[in-house]
């Protein structure tokens, strides 16, 4: 069970030559692991509890139809707005959660999100459809499909990432959709699960224009005048580096 650096470390140069060699690798981080072992958990208090039969298939439709909306408007709407470096209380989440990404897409010890924020989220839309629809269990089933859904949403955004020996068109096409959001514009090709919502959108552009924020986000120097927490959490994290070991 490997942690964000050390994986980096085991993978990063790495090729792998085939599709299990790809689930073994994103299946040896901490972050995967957790997402598979709560879908479990969901599914033995599921049964537990006595829930409906009908629970886990409502649950199965519920998360197929909403999860490319969910995916889309996140990445887009959240994790690209500009407002979160704009305040010192999300400056360094907005950082971690896609900020560090960008500005390296190579670095792998961001590559997956972080569970503080990726496991709140899940149980909270998991919660959502029980508000609205009266079935025994279907919370549980809900974690079960929201967790699974999401490590396979973690293996297509690392399949987008790692070095690739072996063809896959379904892989191949979500990989330069996805590389062409990192590296030529960050306004396109916002799907990394599935690619429908830019389609329906229209920014699924396979030719998109150079973009000149596509590294940063927007947050250049002179955006960091003004709104300097992100630019000190860089000079917070350089200093501590730097900083001799203290001798024990």
């Amino acid at each position: 069970m490997l942690g964000d650096r050390a994986w980096s470390e085991k993978y990063s140069q790495r090729q792998l030559e085939t599709r299990v060699e790809l689930l073994r690798a994103c299946f040896d981080h901490y972050a995967v692991k957790l997402y598979l072992c709560i879908s479990a958990l969901g599914l033995v208090a599921l049964a537990a509890t006595g829930g409906s039969i009908f629970a886990l298939p409502i649950a199965i439709a519920i998360t197929a139809l909403f999860y490319p909306l969910v995916e889309y408007v996140l990445h887009r709407f959240v994790l690209h707005s500009r407002l979160l470096y704009r305040n010192p209380v999300t400056a360094d989440l907005w950082r971690r959660l896609h900020y560090d990404h960008h500005m390296k897409p190579t670095n792998l010890t961001v590559l997956f999100a972080a569970p503080v924020t990726s496991v709140p989220l899940l149980f909270v839309l998991a919660t959502v459809p029980v508000l609205l629809i009266d079935v025994q269990g279907l919370f549980f089933a809900m974690l079960t499909t929201n967790f699974l859904m999401f490590t396979y949403y973690e293996v297509m955004h690392a399949s987008a990432h790692l070095k690739l020996g072996f063809e896959d068109k379904w892989i191949s096409s979500h990989r330069q959709s996805h590389l062409r959001h990192h590296f030529i514009s960050e306004t396109e090709n916002f799907g990394i699960g599935t690619q429908l919502m830019d389609r329906i959108a229209g920014t699924n552009d396979a030719k998109p224009r150079q973009s000149p924020t596509v590294r940063n986000l927007g947050y250049d120097d002179e955006t960091a005048r003004v709104f300097p927490w992100v630019r000190e959490s860089y000079e917070r994290d350089k200093s501590r580096a730097e900083a001799p070991a203290v001798k024990q």
